[in-house]
């Protein structure tokens, strides 16, 4: 047991040297080194020069992701890419679309270019609201979906002979319900029309209950299929006395989108209602799906529909000078 003893007091005697040993040459290894920077040289750099050279020349190159391209230079690009314009400013309608077309963002679709007008109109007064189909001379829409709501066998055959692509009653009736519906219109007959009664809370909000206004509520099923099918679209104002409706895609021309904004321009002049005398256009803005909106001053469009209007009627009454 003695023996024991003596040899564990020795072992910890040797534990307690040694760790003042290596103390004391940490202590001297750190004296050398502030004593080598002070020379100008580093320790580092007399231990393992291979070492520090390699060291250097890592701590030298800029930082990469995996992709092996610069995330400063990453950074620079995207922020150069960003629209710059100044959102108080009104812009004529050309130079707001090229802006639009020229600015990239993050989307890996082709967007679709939006046009808002404001206009000096009371919602709470029926007889003022917009509620109206419009066919633009550069339709938006490749393939417009019209659905035919009945279960008369006669009126099913003309539908289908139109081109309607859904028809039906009881499945058109759950396809409302769990809203899983693509079409766009939906086009009936007075004596099929009751039974959408039960989804009306669904259709009405979206503007698709079959009215006489719309020409989606009549007895000629063929017209209306084959009329709709042509790439009509819905244009109503919000609450807030905005219409709203699609100019084209962004990979569309400058000129496409000129033309369908200036002839919606003059859709809405002529659905001006009877109260309002003056001020009937308040704003007009411009956006992409993933883009900012950018205001537009609304003299740039009265000038080219004014120009339209003189074209017009410049080469109508040459026709009329010939004819006669």
């Amino acid at each position: 047991m003695q023996l024991l003893k003596i040899t564990s007091s020795c072992r910890g005697a040797l534990s307690l040297k040694g760790h003042l040993v290596r103390r004391l040459f940490t202590q001297v290894r750190v004296e050398n080194s502030s004593l080598g920077s002070s020379d100008g040289h580093s320790t580092v750099k007399e231990n393992n020069p291979v070492a520090d050279a390699a060291s250097l020349q890592h701590s030298d190159k800029p930082k990469t992701n995996p992709s092996g391209s610069s995330s400063l230079s990453k950074v620079n690009v995207s922020n150069a890419a960003k629209l710059v314009f100044d959102k108080k400013q009104q812009y004529a309608i050309d130079k707001a679309l090229t802006m639009l077309k020229e600015a990239s963002t993050s989307a890996g679709f082709d967007e679709t270019i939006e046009v808002c007008f404001q206009l000096n109109i009371d919602d709470r007064k029926p007889e003022q609201r917009i509620k109206h189909k419009i066919l633009y001379p550069v339709s938006p829409i490749k393939h417009t979906l019209v659905a035919v709501f009945t279960k008369d066998p006669q009126e099913v055959q003309v539908a289908q002979e139109a081109g309607a692509d859904y028809i039906g009653y009881e499945e058109l009736l759950q396809r409302i319900r769990k809203r899983r519906f693509k079409f766009y219109w939906l086009v009936s007959t007075p004596a099929s029309v009751k039974g959408l009664a039960p989804v009306s809370k669904i259709l009405g909000p979206r503007g698709m209950m079959p009215t006489e206004k719309m020409g989606t509520l009549t007895e000629d099923i063929d017209f209306a299929v084959r009329e709709f099918k042509k790439g009509y679209l819905r244009i109503e104002n919000d609450p807030d006395s905005n219409v709203h409706s699609v100019l084209g895609k962004k990979s569309w021309s400058v000129e496409s989108m000129i033309t369908n904004c200036c002839y919606l321009y003059e859709f809405l002049s002529d659905k001006k209602p009877r109260a309002i005398k003056k001020n009937y256009f308040v704003g007009l803005t411009v956006s992409s799906t993933m883009g900012p909106g950018i205001q537009v001053d609304l003299n740039s469009v009265r000038e080219l529909v004014n120009k339209k209007r003189q074209d017009d009627f410049k080469r109508s009454s040459k026709e009329t000078a010939m004819l006669a």
